[in-house]
């Protein structure tokens, strides 16, 4: 009897149909259905020659002619190269992942969708007249930008130049206002003023259309303000623009662009930043010399943004832990060492402080910090400057009524007295050697914090006497920096979520001169409906004419709820352009806005005509 195939034929369209499948998903189904029929055909190889065919052989092996042996050994050695082919062949079924099939189906796929995509977008302008690239050109929509110097490159020669006291700010703000004002509009109708001793920015918006002569002004504006040309001042400026704004303003309420890093003073000038922005128009203001602010929507927005970007970071971040200033370190290495050097609390040590200078008003700062009650000599040769120190308005907010001073001539007593001396003068000798530091009865902890050194290296050889100069504490800072660091990459990812939130919000403000529109053209509808319904409604109470009326206006706002709502779905920017412009086209809108509209007739500024 013939012997039946072992593996039917297949039709070459069959074939073509199991290869060429609709999608790359039944590729994969394709290869896992496959790799099974192969094991199974496997299977059946072996069955066969350990079954039937083994019983075969073995009766024709007995047969002793050694030909037909021979001949037979053969087609076992056939079956089994067969087995170990088919085995061979599952092997690398399986390991089919992106082979040259694969690859074809995928752009096969990308160049259908692009086709499809193509026709969409023809037939949608064919019968709408809609455009999708006009969406990206959106009249109404603003932009923000920071313009401004800093102390990562400006030198503090140019920085001054430009520096603007914080009661100017605003009276600055507005007059950049009237200098981009020209005879079609504000280009820069908002504008909020940053000035501190590191930094000058100037967070303004315009419309999103007339961006680069926006920045192109403000720029020329500086160059007026400063008296220096665009080659002396353009090298220091910098300029950024949407997003990029949008973060380093996050950045800088957050303290990652600080000298410091971390350090929380720029959040207060941030929020004093804001604060003037939005100051409003007050009757006397005028009288008072005060000026409202011109920071308007987004930009009051955004700093409020900024404000609480900085608190959030400060919060779920140690961006703000640990000393990074030599004097505020120095104040740490005391609370840290007292209790092992001195067996004793940090609370109750008494502390000397020799110098009257920056480091010694920036120690007492940290000092009372942590320990408002501490009890604290400040030694100076003038003892009027010691106590202008103790009478500083920030020093005595911290604490200081434990504190004393103390003339020079009385510093050995005082010495005699503490249990840790802080040095910070200026003398280029040292002012306390290993003499003056014999027979103490009780240990005290020197602290050096200037250079060239106040205290004797050799000090450290004395009995109950620990000294610790900038080099230790600067062990500390770095230390200390070094965390801080670890920080920021949490801080900037913080700060990401945030500006895509406000960036969205953002955009969604380009629509509102439209739903003023539409809000403005139903309720002329509305009035211009009810006025043709007058005769027949002239016969109802007053009350119930305020009844038809209110019915009325609350039908129109029902209907444009869902798109007042729509508006503020989240979703990408582009989607969110592209709904802008649908209102705008569907109902044949023209955008109202509410502020900034220059009366008929008004000229360009005379700064720009000049």
């Amino acid at each position: 009897a013939a012997v039946p195939a072992v593996v039917p034929a297949v039709p070459a369209e069959a074939a073509d149909a199991s290869l060429a499948p609709q999608d790359l998903d039944n590729v994969e189904e394709s290869i896992a259905q496959f790799v099974p029929k192969i094991s199974a055909l496997q299977s059946q190889a072996a069955l066969l020659r350990s079954g039937e065919l083994r019983s075969v052989l073995a009766t024709m092996k007995e047969l002793r002619k050694s030909e037909l042996r021979g001949v037979f050994s053969e087609v076992d050695q056939l079956l089994c190269a067969l087995v170990d082919a088919i085995d061979g062949l599952r092997d690398s079924a399986l390991s089919i992942r992106k082979s040259e099939l694969r690859q074809q189906f995928e752009q096969m796929d990308r160049d259908a969708k692009a086709w499809v995509g193509k026709v969409e977008k023809d037939a949608v302008e064919s019968l709408t007249g809609y455009r999708a690239e006009k969406a990206a050109a959106i009249d109404t929509m603003m932009e923000v930008h920071v313009v401004g110097l800093s102390h990562h490159k400006a030198p503090v020669e140019v920085r001054e130049k430009l520096a603007v006291p914080e009661a100017d700010w605003n009276a600055y703000s507005q007059e950049l206002v009237e200098f981009a004002r020209t005879s079609t509009g504000y280009i820069v109708p908002e504008v909020a003023v940053l000035s501190t001793c590191n930094r000058f920015e100037l967070y303004f918006s315009s419309p999103e259309l007339k961006k680069f002569p926006a920045i192109e002004i403000v720029h020329a504006f500086l160059r007026q303000k400063s008296g220096l040309s665009r080659e002396e001042l353009g090298p220091f400026l910098f300029t950024h623009t949407g997003e990029e704004a949008i973060n380093h303003l996050f950045e800088v309420s957050s303290g990652l662009d600080s000298l410091v890093l971390g350090e929380a003073q720029i959040l207060a000038q941030v929020k004093a930043c804001h604060e003037h922005a939005i100051e409003k128009f007050r009757e006397g203001a005028l009288a008072e010399g005060k000026v409202h602010g011109a920071g308007g929507k987004i930009i009051a927005k955004m700093l409020n943004a900024g404000i609480r970007m900085g608190k959030v970071v400060r919060t779920k971040t140690k961006i703000g832990k640990g000393s990074v200033s030599v004097s505020s370190a120095a104040v740490e290495l005391m609370m840290a060492k007292a209790l092992p050097d001195l067996r004793k609390y940090a609370n109750n040590v008494n502390v000397c402080i020799v110098g009257a200078g920056k480091m010694s008003r920036l120690l007492l700062l940290a000092l009372f910090s942590k320990n408002p009650d501490a009890k604290v000599t400040v030694v100076n040769r003038s003892v009027d400057k010691a106590q202008a120190v103790l009478d500083d308005d920030m020093v005595k907010g911290r604490g200081g009524k434990n504190a004393k001073v103390a003339g020079l001539d009385a510093m050995m007593d005082v010495v005699a007295e503490s249990d840790v001396v802080f040095a910070a003068t200026a003398s280029k000798e040292p002012i306390l050697n290993p003499e003056d530091l014999q027979g103490r009865a009780k240990g005290v902890m020197l602290v050096d914090i200037s250079v060239p050194r106040n205290i004797a290296a050799s000090c450290s050889e004395v009995d109950k006497v620990k000294n610790y100069s900038v080099d230790d504490l600067k062990k500390v800072v770095q230390a200390n920096a070094d965390k801080r660091q670890s920080e920021v990459l949490k801080a900037k990812r913080l700060i990401v979520d945030e500006v895509k939130k406000f960036k969205l919000w953002q955009a969604s403000q380009g629509a509102v001169p439209y739903l003023a529109a539409l809000q403005t053209m139903a309720e002329n509808i509305r009035r211009t409906e009810t006025a043709k319904m007058e005769l027949k409604l002239r016969g109802l109470h007053e009350k119930e004419r305020e009844a038809v009326d209110k019915l009325t206006r609350h039908i129109i706002d029902n209907l444009f709820r869902p798109i007042y709502y729509s508006m503020k779905d989240s979703e990408e920017l582009e989607a969110k352009r592209n709904k802008i412009w649908a209102l705008k086209n569907m109902f044949r809108l023209e955008p109202e806005y509410k502020r900034r509209l220059l009366p008929e007739g008004s000229g360009p500024s005379p700064q720009l005509s000049a």
